[in-house]
């Protein structure tokens, strides 16, 4: 039985340049059941970006409903929108965004301070689960790609999301960091009951997946388990 819809997605479409421009995404619809694990695939400039953008609300659809958590997200003003994102969605980027003035320690804090309940225990326990509890003190740039985008999936966590959103979360990694760090992302968000949503090439994720969408020029498909087998 397939477990109540976190993200439903009607009829979305998102298109850049005004008219005549690029088409990003084309009459998107879909629902994610709750504590699902979602890969999203496809070639390069399919829309996968932007669908992820337009879930987290650093963008808007031009047409089309998104509803996440119960909250009507093409509906949020600047301010609700990030105050959603706060309170339901946890980001791991693909190039890590972490700030390289704090601490590893204090960049997992960064979105505890934002809910106003900052937990430095915590953010160490997180740091241990993540295997880098001697690093605690080091900067992003006194770290490893594999170790700055392990810092990254402890921070969108810190506040056990509803939602985890990865965009192509291994793509600056080695083949060892990349399986370290996507069975990282995956028992974590797992183990917290979290939906993740991840765009990635890898196929042990593919794999991995109880979902698995295409986007081919901002069309989706449902290719299922048939495309996982001819990885």
């Amino acid at each position: 039985m397939r477990k109540p819809p976190l993200v439903v997605m009607r009829s979305v479409s998102k298109a850049y340049g005004g008219e005549g421009g690029t088409v990003a995404l084309r009459d998107v619809s879909f629902e994610i059941g709750k504590g699902e694990f979602v890969c999203l695939v496809g070639p390069s400039g399919s829309g996968k970006t932007t669908l992820l953008n337009l879930i987290a609300a650093l963008d808007q659809p031009d047409r089309g409903d998104i509803v996440v958590d119960g909250v009507e997200v093409n509906r949020l003003s600047l301010a609700d929108a990030a105050a959603y994102r706060c309170d339901r969605v946890g980001i791991v980027f693909q190039s890590y965004n972490l700030i390289p003035q704090l601490t590893a320690l204090d960049n997992i804090l960064l979105p505890m301070i934002a809910k106003r309940r900052p937990d430095r225990q915590r953010a160490a326990e997180l740091l241990k689960v993540i295997g880098l509890a001697d690093r605690r003190k080091h900067r992003p740039p006194q770290l490893s790609g594999g170790e700055q985008q392990r810092v990254a999936i402890a921070r969108a966590i810190a506040n056990d999301p509803a939602l985890v959103l990865a965009d192509e979360p291994t793509g600056n990694l080695d083949d060892e960091n990349a399986r370290s760090v996507l069975d990282l992302l995956c028992r974590s968000c797992r183990e917290h009951g979290s939906t993740l949503i991840l765009v990635t090439h890898d196929p042990v994720g593919i794999r991995s997946a109880d979902i698995i969408f295409e986007l081919r020029t901002g069309v989706l498909t449902h290719p299922g388990n048939d495309f996982a087998r001819k990885l």
